[in-house]
């Protein structure tokens, strides 16, 4: 066995990664394939994490073309979340008018920059881990100013509330 630090390789040539050695071979795309990963908590809750929601990280973090300006254009999200009117979506979440506005202002905002489809993803997100009782973060830093990640659900802080601008979530 030769010991490479976050990695070991057996005689028969098979790499036993760490933990932190896994984590870094995801994050630089590198093919898991042939690879044997020491068991820890992490890793075992990262396999739990899969199961349970059915799907694999690893495309997404491996993606060829996270560089560019689209690179969520790869992220799969079924139907009918693919197709889904995230205005409609969120203007059918409203109670009022000023809610309204607010919503028509920040889609704007969230279309210029092109990200309608990661707002689909998250409405895509946040539906499974509501029908798997998943519990997650109540949200923090700058995410909190937009009211429509708060109707989707991926905070639940109201910015409406606090007079939040959503300028500060997308400078």
């Amino acid at each position: 066995m030769i010991d490479l630090g976050n990695r070991q390789i057996a005689a028969d040539g098979t790499v036993l990664l760490r933990t932190a050695g896994a984590v870094e071979a995801l994050y630089a795309g590198s093919d898991l394939g042939d690879c044997v990963i020491e068991p820890s908590e992490e890793t075992d809750l990262y396999a739990q994490s899969l199961r349970l929601l059915d799907m694999s990280l690893i495309p997404l973090l491996t993606s060829s073309t996270a560089g560019h300006r689209d690179w969520y254009g790869e992220w799969v999200t079924p139907a009918p979340w693919s197709e889904l009117s995230v205005l409609d979506h969120c203007l059918d979440l409203c109670s009022d008018d000023d809610q309204r506005v607010r919503v028509c202002e920040e889609y704007k905002l969230f279309d210029e920059r092109q990200m309608i489809p990661v707002l689909r993803h998250l409405i895509y997100m946040v539906d499974n881990l509501r029908s798997r009782g998943i519990v997650w973060g109540v949200g923090r830093g700058s995410s909190v100013s937009s009211y429509v990640l708060f109707l989707i659900g991926i905070n639940r802080i109201d910015p409406l509330r606090f007079d939040l601008d959503v300028r500060e979530f997308l400078k």
